[in-house]
Formats: structure tokens, sequence, C-alpha cells
């Protein structure tokens, strides 16, 4: 009886074990996947950030380019009307 015994738990061991083996194997493949989903949003998030970057630099050095030419059409337009008061 005792030799029957140990060989049922030495049984019951076994398939509990390979139970919990086969159950981590079947979470760890999705987990593995959302690891790699995670890393592309992550290197889609860095692209976005650069081309982000890049645009707000050119806005910003258009914006430069824009105040110029308005200080320009400013001193333009006072030379009109200087002009066109003088005659």
């Amino acid at each position: 009886m005792d030799e029957a015994l140990i060989i049922g738990y030495a049984v019951l061991a076994i398939i509990t074990l390979g139970s919990f083996i086969g159950l981590v194997l079947k979470f760890t493949q999705p987990i593995n996947e959302l690891r790699i989903v995670i890393q592309k949003l992550n290197d889609n998030i860095d692209a976005l950030k650069n081309d982000n970057a890049s645009h707000d630099k050119r806005i910003e050095q258009h914006g430069r380019e824009i105040d110029k030419l308005d200080r320009r059409v400013g001193t333009l337009e006072t030379k009109m009307d200087m002009y066109h008061e003088g005659q």
C-alpha cells in the first residue's frame, strides 16, 4: 500500500509540474508578442518625436523669416505714406 501511495504521489507531482510548465509556456508566447508590439510602438513614438523636432525647427526658422519680412513691409509702408503725404 505504501508503494502504491508513493507512486501515486510521484505521478501526481509529475502531472502537476507538467501542467505548470505547459501553463507557463502558454502564457509566455503572448507576453513575448506583447513585448514586440510595445517595442514597435516605442520605435514609432521615437520616430514621431524626431519628425516633430525637425518640423519645429523649420517652423521656427520660417517664423523668423516672416517676422523679418513683416518689419520690412512695415518700413516700406511708412516710407510710402511719408512719400505720398509729402506731395
